[in-house]
């Protein structure tokens, strides 16, 4: 059977959304998917119904492949397996008033798969990306070792256990655990909260512009934290001869430390406090103060301990504060 131009799809959505009928009796239309079904989620508008359709696919990776997704809205949720091959299941989701015209633009949402070189791609596809309806949400399974990219419009991202590069997205958190990185590790969201628990690499910059950023017993040499609106925490303990910066515009920047790495301090607030529950010596003095070194109510500038790893903590409308764990 001859499927009908993707245009003349549409027209008939829209149509059909305009002029909804008196009853709207759950059916499965010509060429629609038998695991189509109708259902209204705790966040679907009043009157309207919410239509799905699952996709499942496996594809292969040999050792130290890569994996890159691109989705636009919708939930992600990664885990790392212990074979070879990255399953992918995914929901798509239309809610609309009328469920013919909820199904008519399910089938728009495609689901592509390009696998080639030790590499695996999976993006979504929609008519008009802006405005559309629909969502995409994802599980995947892939190899402990294949090096993942996700980047994401609207929506979450969960990962647990991969080998991480990039994860993305403009409007949704970042949960990333146990996870490591071959080098650099980076995650960024525009309105989300960015949290990194048990994350090894050599290098992390982890930045939001209204959320805050959490990170939890990671090991890094290199660590840069950032956030325009909202508070970074690190808490941990420092890598000898590490870098840490971690700044806000507007909020806290914390430290909770654990073990027993000296750290070189320059800290300071523009508009808020700065305070160590260390003993800071003073620079080029080797005093010891009262716990804020050569320092000012807003400032800290001096080192504990043998000063192996260096803390620049900078805040503009918050407080700076280094406590011990």
């Amino acid at each position: 059977m001859m499927r009908a131009p993707r245009a003349l799809v549409l027209a008939l959505a829209v149509l059909a959304v305009a002029r909804p009928s008196a009853a709207q009796t759950p059916s499965t239309p010509l060429g629609a998917s038998p695991s189509t079904s109708p259902g209204a989620g705790p966040s679907t508008p009043l009157g309207a119904s919410e239509v799905t359709e699952r996709f499942s696919k496996t594809a292969h990776l040999d050792a130290d492949g890569a994996f890159e997704l691109t989705n636009l809205y919708g939930q992600i949720v990664m885990t790392a397996g212990s074979g070879r091959d990255v399953t992918i299941e995914a929901v798509k989701r239309v809610q609309r008033p009328n469920q013919n015209a909820a199904r008519a633009l399910l089938q728009m949402i495609d689901i592509q798969v390009v696998e080639e070189a030790n590499r695996v791609e999976v993006r979504t596809v929609y008519p008009r990306p802006r405005n559309f309806p629909g969502s995409v949400d994802f599980t995947i399974t892939v190899p402990a070792d294949a090096n993942v990219s996700v980047r994401a419009t609207g929506g979450s991202i969960h990962a647990t256990g991969i080998r991480v590069e990039a994860l993305r997205t403009m409007s949704g958190d970042i949960e990333l655990v146990d996870a490591s990185a071959d080098r650099f590790a980076t995650a960024s969201a525009v309105s989300g909260d960015i949290t990194v628990r048990g994350l090894k690499a050599s290098a992390i910059q982890l930045t939001t512009v209204s959320g805050n950023v959490r990170v939890d017993n990671s090991q890094s040499e290199r660590l840069m934290a950032r956030a325009v609106s909202g508070n970074v925490e690190y808490t941990g303990e420092l890598a000898r001869s590490g870098r840490y910066e971690l700044v806000s515009h507007s909020g806290d920047v914390r430290l909770m430390l654990s073990g027993a790495t000296g750290f070189e301090v320059q800290a300071n607030s523009l508009s808020g406090t700065v305070r160590s529950d260390f003993p800071i010596a003073r620079r080029g003095r080797g005093a010891e103060g009262n716990g804020r070194g050569a320092a000012t109510p807003r400032a800290i500038r001096g080192a504990f301990g043998d000063g192996s790893a260096l803390l620049v903590l900078r805040a503009f409308g918050g407080n700076v504060s280094i406590a011990r764990r």
